[in-house]
């Protein structure tokens, strides 16, 4: 139980000492897919993403206080040629940790348990997971002493080519 406090803080000072802004405009679209959020089944993700030969990619973050999350999806998530990609070829998890507005019970509590299954406590944490659910890359390294992220990734191509490779390796 200890160990679980200690992890759930890890997870709340990161977000607020890491992303301390929120983006401009941001506000009103945050509090609209916050209130509209439900919890990740990650066993019925696993298993759609096994059905339809797509990669399960998890992604971390937090949609109104960390600046490379905002970034991402304002440069990446929102774009019509990453959208096209990730309908074609991703099951897409993203499991947000907003600051500045209230998750529904429910799904703080699923996103805090799968940040502490997977030990994503910093954001964004990428997680990819093969056909049997199991974690085979992540982006940060767990254990890279300089975790960050590349610039590459906050453009839609850059991301898309990483994803790409990504898969290479499930096989």
């Amino acid at each position: 139980m200890q160990r679980y406090i200690i992890s759930l803080f890890i997870i709340l000072v990161t977000v607020w000492a890491g992303c301390s802004f929120i983006a401009a405009g941001e506000t009103n679209k945050v509090a609209a897919t916050v209130a509209s959020a439900t919890p990740v089944n990650l066993p019925a993700e696993i298993a759609r993403a096994k059905a339809e030969h797509k990669l399960l990619l998890l992604e971390f973050g937090s949609s109104d206080a960390c600046p490379p999350c905002i970034l991402f999806e304002q440069e990446v998530a929102s774009k019509p040629e990453f959208q096209t990609f990730e309908k074609a070829n991703l099951v897409f998890v993203r499991l947000d940790f907003p600051q500045r507005s209230q998750l529904p019970p429910a799904v703080q509590t699923t996103n805090l348990l799968l940040a502490h299954q997977f030990e994503a406590f910093g954001f964004p944490t990428f997680i990819a997971l093969n056909r049997d659910g199991k974690e085979f890359w992540r982006m940060p390294a767990k254990d890279d002493p300089n975790p960050g992220i590349p610039n590459k990734i906050f453009n839609p191509q850059g991301f898309i080519s990483l994803i790409e490779s990504v898969k290479k390796l499930e096989k």
